[in-house]
């Protein structure tokens, strides 16, 4: 009886494992699939513009892969946080992430908050990638562990003086 128990838990917390693996299987074929784009790549922020929108451009992404990545933004307080918001059930464009638009510019809206942060990343990422509210590191903890630039396509971390 004992054993059929443990088999049924090791089954039920298999799940989660077995989904999280979809996504990051899915993740770094499309990664690997456009690796010569992301290595040519250039991410431009033209404006960040407290509580109304951040807007940038990326460069370098052909047409068809354009449709297979988002822009994600995290502000670092005393830990990146994902901006404006995080909504673990239903992620929308606009609020969890940024499309990008066929021209290369992405947009999305910005909310000052009471604690303000230091400096925002901005990272390209495959569109299945899942979005994480908070994270301790930018680059993956030695190398494996972590990480918002982990499954990033082409990132960037710019210096804020009080606008988010």
């Amino acid at each position: 009886m004992s054993r059929s128990i443990f088999f049924a838990l090791t089954l039920l917390m298999a799940f989660p494992a077995v989904a999280q693996a979809s996504w990051i299987k899915e993740t770094r074929k499309i990664l690997r699939d456009n690796s010569y784009a992301c290595r040519n790549s250039e991410l431009k922020i033209e404006e960040i513009v407290s509580d109304s929108h951040i807007s940038g451009v990326i460069k370098g992404l052909p047409q068809d892969a354009i449709e297979k990545f988002k822009v994600l933004f995290y502000v670092k307080t005393n830990r990146w946080y994902a901006h404006p918001y995080f909504q673990p059930e239903n992620p929308q464009e606009g609020y969890a992430y940024a499309k990008i638009n066929q021209d290369g510019t992405f947009r999305i809206k910005t909310i000052k908050r009471a604690v303000t942060g230091s400096r925002l990343a901005i990272t390209v990422v495959p569109t299945p990638y899942v979005i994480k509210s908070q994270s301790r590191w930018l680059k993956p903890f030695l190398g494996l562990f972590g990480g918002v630039f982990r499954y990033s396509c082409r990132g960037l971390v710019v210096p804020l003086n009080g606008e988010l």
